[in-house]
């Protein structure tokens, strides 16, 4: 029953930590019709409106899909988001959004600053091989300009053959900041994802030593103020970790940061307070033999 409150209170932190709104959304086939759809073509799959985007040749393309002129957008952090499957991408397909600002100075050229989908997994993944509908999202953060964008162009690009189905897509903006991937690991995160890799695998070899040892101890029943102390110490660290890992859930540390809290101190918790039930009764069953021996 902890396990599950706990859990639960968890996933409704992770639901609400960005803070998203959603200030537009685009449907491809009501953008043919009026004429916005600049490039692949509207059809209806999986019981979805997307746009199919296509490369028979080696050669590849690039297709503008869309341009979003004077987005609605207020926040710092806004992104384009939606779905995207492709069948047998050849090399590293993406998508691609430009984000065009008005010129520092009358008669410059505007500013313009691109968002890619060429991470390695996750909503910023590359675009490769095939895959089923999987989430993306190309984000922008603003910070340190008072200008907002003129123009939002979102493109497809192919590097040789492969289908693309993008689904409906919406523009949102966010309260604060996204803590999205960057090299390894994520914009004002705690740690790394390689110290994240390091945290789980030292943490879980230390703890599952130490677990053994205790669990040796009690079944021969030495040490068992150690093993009782060792237990209930370890027991109150797993509280404060899963605490731990809440907290970085609400104030939107990435996975990498809230998930080895979260698993280690609910392990922690529920895993050796039945444990130490177990090591209590059976101390207490060898003394009970031990008294009963020297009466006989």
């Amino acid at each position: 029953m902890k396990t599950k409150y706990l859990l639960g209170l968890a996933f409704a932190c992770a639901s609400t930590c960005y803070a998203q709104q959603t200030l537009r959304e685009y449907d491809w086939q009501k953008l043919s019709s009026s004429g916005e759809l600049l490039g692949g073509t509207a059809v209806a799959i999986d019981g979805k409106s997307v746009v199919k985007i296509s490369s028979t040749n080696d050669a590849g393309l690039r297709v503008q899909l869309m341009r979003i002129t004077n987005p609605p957008v207020s926040k710092m952090v806004y992104a384009i988001m939606g779905e995207v499957k492709y069948e047998g991408v050849k090399g590293d397909g993406f998508l691609e959004m430009w984000n065009c600002f008005p010129p520092q100075k009358p008669g410059m050229v505007e500013n313009q600053y691109f968002s890619r989908t060429l991470g390695e997994s996750g909503e910023l993944g590359k675009i490769t091989g095939t895959s089923n509908w999987r989430p993306f999202m190309l984000p922008f953060d603003r910070t340190g300009s008072t200008d907002k964008p003129t123009r939002l162009e979102i493109n497809i690009v192919l590097p040789s053959q492969g289908t693309i189905y993008l689904g409906a897509i919406k523009l949102v903006e966010y309260e604060g900041e996204l803590g999205l991937q960057k090299s390894g690991g994520a914009r004002g995160a705690w740690w790394s994802d390689r110290a994240a890799g390091w945290i789980g695998g030292i943490g879980g070899t230390v703890l599952g030593c130490l677990g053994s040892l205790l669990a040796m101890l009690a079944a021969k029943g030495k040490s068992r103020g150690f093993v009782v102390v060792t237990c209930t110490v370890l027991i109150g660290l797993g509280f404060v970790l899963t605490f731990a890992g809440i907290w970085a859930l609400s104030v939107g540390q990435p996975y990498a940061v809230w998930f080895p809290l979260l698993l280690i101190g609910i392990i922690l918790e529920v895993v050796l307070a039945t444990r130490l039930r177990h090591y209590k009764k059976s101390y207490e069953e060898l003394e009970m033999r031990r008294m009963a021996s020297m009466d006989a």
